[in-house]
């Protein structure tokens, strides 16, 4: 399980990456003042259930989603926090990619 929390990690930070990456600026300063003070969702996957933990103002929630491994769907995080896409890489139903996009 903590592979596939890895790979969900460095898959969120690699397409917040790409899209800084893409957008084009002659110049410029970017002052950032603050501090990021909620994690994100923790997932678990069990068979063909993916199972959301996130905490927001000291609720615990969880969240139950059945995947079905022949068509790739994707559902709403708990308290609309974001979204997750699933994809299957070379149309084979064992192997598929995970996004989640936080709002």
């Amino acid at each position: 399980m903590n592979r596939m929390t890895c790979v969900l990690f460095l898959g969120v930070m690699a397409s917040g990456t790409t899209q800084f990456a893409t957008a084009a600026a002659s110049g410029g300063i970017i002052h950032f003042t603050g501090a990021i003070v909620d994690g994100g969702c923790q997932f678990n996957a069990e068979q063909n259930r993916v199972i959301s933990h996130c905490e927001r103002d000291g609720r615990q929630i969880r969240q139950v989603h059945t995947v079905n491994v022949h068509t790739p769907s994707s559902f709403a995080l708990p308290l609309s926090l974001g979204k997750v896409t699933t994809q299957h890489i070379n149309n084979d139903p064992r192997l598929a990619v995970m996004t989640v996009n936080y709002n």
